[in-house]
């Protein structure tokens, strides 16, 4: 699949938490991982979407938490750009180093598509930013002990399965091919000379 194909079936809803809100830090962030979530909402409602607003919210705000994406079983929504820092691991290492991608856990959802979706956009970001899918892929676990992401802890293998096809779809992604483009002398007024 090429990375463009990968977008598209992403569907990807940009809603940044705004500049100067307590909880988007502004700090840089040169990814070297990506740490995996569980929202731990199981309420009707508390989809993708739900969660981008939250963080835009006076709770959100308050607590200084944010993450970058926010997956369910039909988008996708981005609140933070991939290069700052978010809010996420409890860890400043964790934080300093890491994209942060929160998996939707609410009542009515589909979750094995949630779950297809999240792969997907691992291996989007693994891709575009040479992250080592085995080794830098972590659990928020990994960074501060917290049973999460608790869905894929709880099932049998599911942390494994997860890795599993992420590497897969990885493997399959490839860059958009582009000609090569030469600019040629031309009578044109746009063209610098």
């Amino acid at each position: 699949m090429q990375i463009d194909e990968a977008y598209a079936e992403l569907n990807i809803v940009q809603d940044f938490i705004p500049v100067g809100n307590s909880n988007r830090p502004g700090r840089m962030l040169a990814p070297k991982s990506i740490t995996i979530h569980n929202t731990d909402n199981t309420d009707v409602g508390a989809n993708a979407a739900a969660h981008a607003k939250y963080q835009k919210g006076a709770d959100a705000r308050r607590r200084r938490v944010s993450w970058h994406f926010t997956v369910d079983d039909k988008k996708t929504f981005q609140s933070l750009p991939t290069n700052e820092v978010g809010w996420h691991t409890s860890s400043t290492q964790g934080n300093r180093t890491s994209i942060g991608v929160e998996i939707c856990m609410n009542a009515g959802m589909d979750e094995k598509a949630a779950y297809e979706r999240a792969a997907l956009l691992t291996a989007v970001l693994a891709f575009q930013h040479g992250i080592r899918v085995r080794k830098k892929t972590l659990q928020h676990h990994d960074w501060s002990g917290k049973n999460c992401p608790r869905v894929l802890r709880a099932k049998e293998n599911g942390w494994e399965n997860f890795l599993i096809r992420v590497k897969e779809l990885r493997k399959g992604l490839k860059k958009v091919p582009a000609p090569a483009i030469s600019l040629r002398k031309v009578d044109d007024h746009h063209l610098f000379t």
